[in-house]
């Protein structure tokens, strides 16, 4: 489940206040939409205080899982404002299927920039991005260099959101995906100087679909070494794993099928961590 916030209800209003302000002043803007929680509530202010004065700018990509696709594709449509969407394939960058450790600077370089164009032939002065408080302090977040070099601001970091206060505020104005479980680009599910390929992304999108199917929403289809691992949330780890802590067999089973292609399945499941394959 989501962490809960800490924060009063004078604190989030005050904070509110400060990223309305700012919003103000960046105006006319155009932000990444991903979808996910973090650009939804950013989407969400923008419509209550710039509405004419924002677009979104939706990155179609095979890189992004299934859950954030579905998300972005729906409220596209229930936030009324206008979006564009760019075809973005990370496959014909060299850089980024090489998949070394700046692979996340090189592919979100690659991507904002063609936000920017976009931005920029609608005549929007700043581009966004939906990073926040709780990202300022990651140190393994190489495509935050990327948007710096490009100019793109970030309102929620600037104003000291956390995601765990926005998903109080989402959830107090009634948008669903306000519990919405933390994503990540497909990408991050292959083992750091292992080569990307439409493949091995397909396999972990498949599986981790399956997986959705059964009831899990924190989980990661990983592959290291020819092998698929995977991670999940204690409460999905005990609806997919037998008493042993192993894959249940016909869980395995139905992985094994999906995975043949490219990887075999590991029969020990492991709970999530964050960034384990750059480890």
């Amino acid at each position: 489940m989501p962490e809960p916030t800490t924060c009063t209800p004078n604190t989030l209003e005050s904070k509110l206040t400060a990223l309305e302000n700012l919003l103000r002043e960046l105006a006319p803007v155009a932000l990444g939409f991903s979808g996910g929680v973090d650009s939804t509530f950013l989407a969400t202010v923008c419509r209550m205080v710039i509405p004419g004065e924002t677009m979104l700018v939706h990155l179609n990509s095979p890189f992004v899982a299934t859950p954030e696709q579905t998300s972005s594709a729906a409220l596209s449509q229930s936030l009324g404002l206008p979006v564009v969407t760019i075809d973005f394939d990370p496959f014909t960058c060299p850089d980024v299927s090489a998949n070394e450790p700046d692979r996340c600077y090189r592919c979100k370089r690659e991507g904002f920039s063609r936000i920017l164009d976009v931005a920029r032939e609608h005549g929007c002065r700043t581009a966004l991005d939906g990073s926040n408080a709780d990202d300022a302090a990651a140190t393994d977040r190489p495509g935050a260099r990327a948007l710096r070099e490009l100019g793109v601001r970030s309102p929620l970091m600037e104003a000291g959101w956390t995601k765990a206060e926005e998903r109080a505020m989402l959830r107090a104005w009634g948008v669903s995906i306000w519990n919405m479980p933390a994503g990540a680009c497909l990408a991050t599910r292959v083992a750091t100087g292992e080569p990307l390929t439409p493949q091995k992304l397909e396999v972990i999108r498949t599986c981790e679909d399956y997986l959705h199917s059964l009831g899990c929403t924190q989980v990661r289809a990983r592959i290291a070494a020819g092998v698929l691992t995977i991670e999940g949330s204690p409460d999905d780890l005990e609806r997919i794993a037998a008493k042993d802590g192993s894959l249940a067999e016909p869980v395995l089973s139905q992985l094994a099928k999906h995975a043949c292609s490219v990887a075999r399945v590991s029969p020990a499941a492991k709970l999530y961590q964050r960034g384990s394959m750059n480890r």
